[in-house]
C-alpha cells in the first residue's frame, strides 16, 4: 500500500512539473509576439505622414457656411446673411490635415412680400419711376415671392493659392406679371495669388459701389444711391484694415464702344467698427449711343426709328422731341466719384452716410430711379449729385430698427421726351425715406415691417408727385 501511494505522489509531481513548463513556454511566446508588434508600431510611427491619393479622404456635412463666409455683403443685405445659414460639405484628405482643403456650400432663402401702394403700383421691387402727376392710378395691393434666392459657394486650396467660386440667383427677372424666371446675380471666381493679392473674374458687385454704406431694408429696392452687378476683371490688394481694388468692367453702353469702364475703390476699416470708403469710375461716353436700346436713330422724315446713320442721329447726336431738332454730341467721358462712412456709436447704433457726384455715369449706373436721363440738353453727360444718411440700432437681441433718407438731383436741364423715358417731362430730383423694424427670433426666419415714402419733382412743369408704400416681408433661410 505504501509503495502504491509513493508511486502516485511521484507521478503527480512529474505531471505538475510538465504542466508548469508548458505554461512557461506559452508565456514566453506571447511576450515575444508583443515585442515584435511593438517594434512594428514604432517603425510605422517613425515614418513620415503619407498624403492620401486623390479622391480619398474624409467627408463631413455641417449646418452653416463653414469657412465660405468670404465675399462682400452690401449693408442693405446684411440681415439676409449669417454664418448659420446653408449646408456645407467639407473634404479633408487625411487625419494629419484637420482643416478641410475643399468646401462646397448651398445656401439661400424663400422670401414672400405683401405691399400696399397708396397711389399706384410700384412693382415687385419698389420703384417710383412710373409716378406721373395726376395719373389717377389709385391704391394697389400686390404679393410676390420673387426675392427668393439660391446660391452655391466653393473654395479649394491648391498649390498656387486658394480658389473660390460663387453662383447665385433670384427670380426678379422682370418680364410679364407673375413671371418667376431665374435671374443670375453672381457668377464669379476668385484666385488668391498671394496672401495680399486676389484676382477676380466674372459677374459680381460694381467695383465702385458703396457696398458698406446704408441700412437693411425690407423691400428689395433700397436707397436711391445704390448698386448692382456687372461682368468684370478685378485685382484686389488687402493688408490689414486697408483694401484697394481696380477693375475693368462691362461698358455702360456695351453695344457701341470699344473701351471698358475703369473702376476702383479704397476702403479703410478702423478698430471699433468704423469704416471709410472712396470709389471712382470712368466710362467712354460715345454720343452715338444716345438712341434707343437697340441702337436705332429717330427719323424725322417718317417719325419712326430706323437702323440708319442717315436719319436724325447723323454724326452722333440725339433728337429733341419737344423742339423737333437734332442736338449733336461729342466724344467724351462719363464719370462718377463716391464716398461714404460708417460710425459705430458705442455698439448701440450705427450711423451711415454716403455721397455721389458725377457726369452721366451717376444717374445711368448708381442711382436706383428711372425718370432721369444720362445726358443734358446739350447732349453732354448729365451732371448730378446724390446722397444718403441712415441709422440702425437694436431694440432687443432679436429686433432692430432702421431708418434711411436718400436724395438725387440733376444739376442740369435734360432733353424733353424721347426713347429714354416714357414722358416728356423728366425728373430733376427725388427724395426717398425708408423706416422699418426687422425681427429675427431664430436664425432660420426673419420678418420685417416697412414704410417707404418718396417725392418726385419734374423739370418742365415744376410739379411734384408723392408715393407711399407699406410692406411686410418674411424670409425662411435654409
Amino acid at each position: 500500500m505504501n509503495k502504491m501511494l509513493r508511486k502516485a505522489l511521484l507521478g503527480g509531481a512529474a505531471l505538475a512539473v510538465m504542466t508548469t513548463g508548458a505554461a512557461a513556454d506559452e508565456l514566453a511566446t506571447l511576450k515575444a509576439q508583443l515585442a515584435a508588434l511593438q517594434t512594428q508600431v514604432d517603425q510605422i510611427q517613425a515614418q513620415p505622414a503619407q498624403v492620401a491619393p486623390n479622391g480619398l479622404g474624409s467627408i463631413s456635412y455641417d449646418r452653416g457656411l463653414g469657412s465660405n463666409t468670404w465675399g462682400a455683403t452690401p449693408a442693405q443685405e446684411v440681415a439676409n446673411t449669417n454664418s448659420d445659414n446653408g449646408f456645407t460639405v467639407a473634404i479633408t484628405p487625411t487625419a494629419d490635415l484637420p482643416a478641410p482643403v475643399a468646401e462646397i456650400t448651398v445656401y439661400g432663402y424663400v422670401a414672400a412680400h405683401i405691399a400696399y401702394d397708396f397711389d399706384e403700383s410700384h412693382g415687385d421691387a419698389n420703384s417710383f419711376s412710373s409716378s406721373t402727376v395726376g395719373n389717377g392710378g389709385g391704391d394697389h395691393i400686390s404679393l410676390t415671392a420673387k426675392q427668393s434666392r439660391f446660391g452655391i459657394k466653393s473654395k479649394i486650396d491648391t498649390s498656387i493659392g486658394q480658389i473660390r467660386t460663387q453662383i447665385e440667383g433670384d427670380f426678379l427677372s422682370g418680364g410679364r406679371q407673375g413671371s418667376t424666371l431665374f435671374r443670375a446675380r453672381h457668377l464669379v471666381g476668385h484666385w488668391d495669388m498671394t496672401p495680399n493679392w486676389t484676382f477676380t473674374a466674372g459677374q459680381t458687385w460694381f467695383t465702385a459701389a458703396l457696398l458698406p454704406i446704408g441700412v437693411s431694408t425690407v423691400d428689395f429696392a433700397g436707397a436711391l444711391l445704390t448698386y448692382s452687378r456687372t461682368p468684370q476683371f478685378r485685382l484686389t490688394y488687402a493688408d490689414g484694415p486697408l483694401t484697394w481694388a481696380v477693375a475693368i468692367e462691362n461698358p455702360t453702353f456695351d453695344t457701341s464702344t470699344n473701351m471698358p469702364n475703369i473702376a476702383s475703390f479704397l476702403q479703410y476699416d478702423i478698430a471699433g467698427g468704423h469704416q471709410f470708403i472712396i470709389t471712382g469710375e470712368v466710362a467712354d461716353w460715345d454720343p452715338s449711343k444716345y438712341t434707343d436700346d437697340n441702337g436705332r436713330c429717330y427719323d424725322t422724315d417718317d417719325g419712326d426709328f430706323d437702323y440708319t446713320s442717315e436719319a436724325a442721329c447723323d454724326n452722333g447726336g440725339h433728337f429733341d422731341w419737344v423742339n423737333n431738332d437734332v442736338v449733336q454730341g461729342r466724344d467724351q467721358l462719363g464719370w462718377a466719384i463716391q464716398a461714404g462712412a460708417n460710425f459705430n456709436l458705442a455698439d448701440v447704433a450705427t450711423l451711415t452716410a454716403g455721397v455721389g457726384y458725377g457726369e452721366g455715369l451717376l444717374t445711368k449706373k448708381f442711382v436706383f430711379e428711372d425718370g432721369f436721363t444720362d445726358i443734358n440738353a446739350n447732349g453732354d453727360p448729365l451732371e448730378a449729385i446724390a446722397f444718403l444718411v441712415g441709422l440702425s440700432f437694436g431694440l432687443s437681441e432679436t429686433t432692430t430698427f432702421n431708418a434711411q433718407f436718400s436724395y438725387v438731383e440733376a444739376l442740369e436741364d435734360q432733353p424733353l421726351g424721347g426713347p429714354w423715358f416714357d414722358r416728356t417731362d423728366p425728373k430733376d430730383r427725388v427724395y426717398k425715406v425708408h423706416a422699418n423694424v426687422l425681427w429675427q427670433p431664430v436664425k432660420q426666419m426673419r420678418m420685417g415691417w416697412e414704410v417707404i415714402w418718396a417725392q418726385s419733382h419734374f423739370q418742365e412743369s415744376g410739379d411734384t408727385e408723392d408715393g407711399v408704400r407699406a410692406t411686410f416681408g418674411t424670409w425662411f433661410f435654409f
